[in-house]
């Protein structure tokens, strides 16, 4: 019995002795790495000016490859959307004049049934929402106000530039909605693009259209047939008018290109 207990000492020690070796040893492995984007956008304003209804104006849109991008062997092709969301901007003159030097995204907010008010769903079925401005990015002025704008997002299209071949990007023509809530959940209708080394497609060439809607029941005789020609699956026509309290207002939309996913060049034998 003490041979025994002499033995499991022993080990016992040298087991002490091992942790307590180890825990005087260290090693240092420094991870590092420099972040670039993988896209170079044209982010400057694309302002149509003042329009009139049944307009049809075009706009161009560039999404490149970035310098970064093109130099690292190691990666390829790049996919991307392009999402429209709410435009916040600080107004006056009942909406006629705005400070385009002071706006923000809308964020689209679900609105939440409340359980205490049993007899009343303010989430309507999942599909109620408010937009959401943030705190007002200066002081305002006497006659001034900060909200969101009238939506120009359903009147804008996104049209691909056809290389290296049709299908390659998405097309959407304008009268669609751009986005929907349905059981709490925010559905954005996105746009999807695509740009690869190695089909030499490092950049598409968007064409951003506005097909200018009209007001209240001072729509033309053509109205039907210019909302068909453009998008034949818009549906009907008179959704896509705008209330006459907002005729003279500037609208707004914000377009967001987003990076969706990014594939490592293939590997040759």
């Amino acid at each position: 019995m003490k041979k025994l207990l002499a033995v499991f000492g022993a080990v016992a020690i040298a087991l002490v002795g091992a942790s307590m070796f180890a825990a005087f040893e260290a090693h240092v492995v420094n991870v590092t790495a420099r972040i670039e984007n993988a896209l170079g956008v044209s982010t400057g304003a694309i302002n149509f000016g003042t329009v009139f209804p049944q307009e049809h104006l075009n706009k161009p849109l560039d999404v490149q490859l970035s310098d970064s991008f093109m130099r690292e062997d190691r990666v390829d092709d790049v996919e991307y959307f392009i999402r429209q969301k709410p435009k916040c901007a600080i107004t006056s003159q009942n909406g006629t004049v705005a400070d385009l030097a002071n706006t923000a995204t809308g964020h689209v907010i679900p609105t939440l049934d409340d359980p205490l008010t049993l007899e009343v769903d303010e989430s309507k079925g999942g599909t109620a929402y408010t937009i959401d401005c943030g705190p007002t990015p200066r002081e305002l002025t006497t006659g001034e106000s900060w909200g969101v704008l009238p939506s120009l997002c359903e009147y804008i299209s996104k049209e691909e530039d056809g290389t290296p071949g049709e299908g390659n990007d998405e097309t959407m023509p304008s009268f669609h909605t751009p986005w929907t809530v349905s059981g709490g959940q925010v559905n954005w209708n996105d746009t999807d693009g695509r740009l690869a080394k190695s089909e030499q497609d490092i950049v598409d060439n968007w064409n951003i259209d506005l097909a200018v809607p009209c007001f209240g029941g001072n729509c033309a005789q053509d109205w039907a047939d210019f909302v068909a020609d453009i998008n034949p699956n818009a549906g009907d026509p008179n959704q896509w008018t705008q209330p006459l309290a907002n005729e003279h207002m500037i609208f707004g939309c914000d377009l967001w290109v987003e990076v969706s996913g990014v594939s490592e060049a293939p590997i040759e034998d």
